[in-house]
């Protein structure tokens, strides 16, 4: 369960129209999934989004969200092999094939904000671009940098579409964050928009 929950309301204009939106603040970084998939499923309901991007680490986020939604396509985005362990996967086989019955596209890839650029600042302390702009969006908390990440590697994969997308992620193990997003792959990252905030850790 999740403590002392801020919710903060945001105006927002649109061709003249004054919208209240409500974006919700957890009082810290942790496991807040049903809370989130919660938020998640009432800005579905609201419409314009059928993609739902969500990182899973064990799987365990994904199959709770498969239990969510229906009549949008859902996407799990899993660590790339060899995050841990070389050649080791962290999510179960077992978990790829419940969810892949279940509709549920996964997607295992090289992290785009990571992949070489790490490879070199582990073996030589150097600092690379990609690794640059994760710190960047960290400033935003993880969960922000891995919505973004995501919605890059579900992109570069091509199993959506480059329209609106609410990507779902989290700090450490479950989920904490999400927000509506623009898709772009990874060659042209900087025509991704980052457009709304659903909610998000606020310390």
């Amino acid at each position: 369960m999740c403590s002392n929950i801020v919710y903060t309301l945001v105006k927002k204009y649109k061709e003249g129209i004054l919208f209240i939106d409500m974006v919700v603040y957890f009082d810290k970084p942790g496991n807040y999934t049903d809370e989130v998939l919660k938020i998640v499923k009432e800005r579905v309901e609201k419409g314009g989004i059928n993609q739902i991007i969500i990182a899973t680490t064990s799987g365990a986020s994904a199959l709770k969200a498969m239990n969510y939604f229906s009549n949008v396509k859902l996407v799990a985005v899993t660590h790339q092999a060899g995050f841990q362990a070389p050649g080791e996967m962290e999510i179960p086989l077992e978990t790829i094939e419940k969810l892949q019955e279940n509709n549920v596209i996964v997607v295992t890839a090289t992290h785009a904000l990571a992949g070489i650029d790490r490879a070199i600042r582990k073996k030589h302390g150097t600092w690379m671009i990609a690794e640059l702009i994760a710190e960047t969006f960290r400033v935003f908390g993880q969960g922000t940098k891995v919505c973004a990440e995501i919605v890059a590697m579900a992109a570069d994969a091509g199993v959506i579409t480059m329209d609106d997308v609410i990507a779902v992620s989290g700090t450490g193990r479950g989920a904490d964050t999400a927000w509506v997003i623009k898709p772009a792959h990874t060659q042209n990252f900087f025509d991704m928009k980052i457009k709304e905030l659903l909610c998000k850790p606020a310390n």
